[in-house]
């Protein structure tokens, strides 16, 4: 299958206040930080993360919203931004919060379903609900919405009229470590994954 040009835009902010302020991104997954974690299994798409830039094994592009800590609609847009600047011929951006070590397998998912009637594919977890951050969205569909007034908007509003077709994923895929029982639970997670060999090429 062919897919329509892409890129990923990675949301790594946030004040992580359950994790007592640490950085929940940097946080240790069994060898790796999330982020690190998360990355490795993105493949070779072009990537943009939002946060302070860092050591994370491969080339990506870094950028902040401005102010920061403006929300994640703001951090969406100044990633949007910054990804479509440089490479203005994708037609696909991939959303995904940075806090989820093992959302990168995902991708391939999100972009197969995002067929021609539809603007957004958003993934569900085992509760049903839709996660606008582990989402594929048209570029065409998302353009003016990540323009203009962007700080504090609910990212709900992102996905507020389009078209859009859900994409039930494992609960592993679906984890975010928002607190310490979540990285407890990430850990053992990765313990039972075969070792990644990195981001493909």
């Amino acid at each position: 299958m062919t897919f329509p040009p892409a890129f990923v835009v990675v949301l790594t902010g946030g004040t992580a206040r359950r994790l007592g302020g640490v950085d929940k991104t940097d946080a240790d997954v069994d060898g790796r930080p999330v982020l690190r974690r998360l990355l490795d299994a993105v493949g070779a798409l072009p990537v943009v993360v939002v946060g302070p830039p860092r050591d994370v094994g491969r080339d990506v592009l870094w950028t902040r919203e401005d102010p920061p800590l403006g929300g994640p609609y703001a951090a969406a847009a100044a990633g949007f931004a910054a990804g479509l600047a440089a490479h203005p011929e994708a037609q696909v951006v991939v959303l995904l919060a940075g806090d989820q070590p093992f959302a990168g397998a995902a991708v391939p998912a999100l972009r197969r379903a995002l067929a021609d009637d539809v603007d957004a594919a958003l993934a569900t977890g085992p509760d049903g609900r839709e996660q606008p951050l582990l989402a594929a969205y048209r570029v065409a569909a998302v353009r003016e919405r990540l323009t203009g007034a962007v700080q504090d908007r609910p990212v709900r509003e992102l996905v507020d009229g389009l078209r859009t077709v859900r994409v039930p994923l494992d609960p592993r895929t679906t984890l975010d470590v928002d607190d310490p029982d979540d990285l407890t639970v990430a850990r053992r997670l990765a313990r039972g994954l075969s070792p990644s060999p990195g981001p493909a090429r």
